[in-house]
């Protein structure tokens, strides 16, 4: 494979500081040689050179390649005629006539779940975290179909797919069709409220991780649920965690019940996560409940966002745009410094920052995967804070993207 450059990208390369204040970041142009996939050379810009084959960064901002944790590509209604949100009286009435709504869409799931994927690709999106419903209402069918839309790709971005029971694992007596999906291309297994859907917490986790290890695949559970339901399931996953030896394997997405810990009890509950290597996911709902996700990170949690809902049958909103829900976590959580914008980057890219908090330059070496993007913001701050768009998206040294 040919060798490729991209000449003329700015990098971050530390802060830009007045009398204490730091109120930009310092960059340089820079041109970066691609090779099988990988950053080869990184040099200062060059004006003079030329090469056989080239890329006019055009002083575009380099950062690192952005990352959807939570989103639903069997669920999304794109592409078809609009339509409201049917009503729904509870959470069991609302997955049971969303089965039947999509099986009614003039729609297949591949083009709708393609649809998704385009739009999140244009906005600087190289990695995929989706759960799939996986049930006795659906079979494989969903998992199917998204596969076959993720293969359309040609490889254009990394995923990983979550077999999901959505009728809750013991409610909807989805053990067998949720190890026959990890035999089929499933990567991680997920659930949903063990404790008030499926009425057992103990059980559901149980089956939970004895299909994990089995498979020997990460877990990735919502939890919603609040109060004692909630603080007795992350209990519960703590110790089941444990025991199997699961450290940095289980994450929990929305984890609105890690708000109902206090005092001594909330302090070790944050220290024991961290300990236990659980990550949280949350989409920063509006309207919802968000976990106390900063207090979370400096207790050493790994936080991620993702964009869950895209116009399906739960929401009507939903963008696509996973920087969008990064600012608003920025917005909800109060976070206004250079240095605060600059780390918040990593809730989005798999922790990849540009600069510490102290200035120093963290990220693109050589050696590193060639995925990244490039925007016209002048910082990672001023993409975070201004959701700059994204004008070029580049996979493992393909482009992938451009504006």
């Amino acid at each position: 494979m040919a060798d490729t450059w991209i000449r003329n990208v700015l990098i971050e390369t530390n802060y830009l500081q007045e009398d204490g204040f730091t109120y930009g970041s310092q960059t340089k142009p820079i041109d970066i040689q691609l090779k099988e996939g990988k950053v080869t050379k990184i040099q200062n810009y060059q004006s003079d050179k030329k090469y056989a084959s080239e890329i006019d960064g055009k002083g575009l901002l380099i950062l690192p390649t952005l990352k959807e944790m939570h989103c639903h590509l069997d669920k999304s209604k794109l592409g078809v005629p609009w339509r409201p949100v049917t009503p729904a009286k509870n959470l069991v009435e609302r997955f049971t006539s969303e089965v039947v709504e999509l099986d009614s869409l003039d729609l297949s799931i591949e083009a709708r779940a393609k649809n998704l994927i385009d739009i999140e690709l244009a906005n600087g999106v190289t990695f995929f975290r989706s759960h799939i419903d996986v049930h006795p209402a659906v079979g494989q069918r969903y998992l199917e179909g998204v596969q076959r839309a993720i293969s359309e790709y040609n490889q254009q971005f990394d995923y990983e797919l979550i077999a999901f029971p959505q009728h809750g694992l013991l409610r909807s007596n989805a053990y067998k069709e949720v190890d026959t999906a990890l035999k089929n291309g499933a990567t991680l297994i997920g659930g949903v409220d063990p404790y008030t859907l499926d009425g057992d917490v103990e059980k559901s986790l149980a089956q939970t991780f004895e299909l994990a290890v089995k498979h020997q695949v990460p877990i990735d559970i919502h939890v919603h649920d609040r109060f004692e339901a909630g603080r007795a399931t992350f209990k519960t996953l703590l110790e089941y965690t444990k025991q199997t030896y699961w450290q940095g394997k289980v994450f929990v997405s929305h984890a609105f019940g890690l708000n109902d810990f206090t005092g001594e009890e909330r302090e070790k509950m944050y220290a024991d996560l961290a300990k236990e290597q659980i990550g949280i996911i949350s989409s920063v709902p509006i309207n919802g409940v968000v976990p106390p996700l900063i207090e979370l990170q400096q207790a050493g949690v790994q936080v991620a966002l993702g964009c869950d809902n895209v116009y399906d049958s739960w929401s009507p909103y939903g963008t696509g745009n996973i920087l969008e829900k990064l600012n608003r976590y920025g917005e909800v959580f109060n976070r206004k410094t250079q240095e605060e914008l600059t780390a918040s980057l990593g809730l989005i890219t798999g922790g990849r920052q540009t600069l510490s908090n102290e200035g120093d330059k963290l990220w693109l070496q050589e050696g590193d995967v060639a995925s990244f993007l490039l925007t016209k913001a002048s910082c990672a701050a001023e993409f975070v804070a201004r959701q700059n768009a994204v004008e070029a998206s580049f996979y493992r040294g393909k482009n992938t993207f451009n504006r």
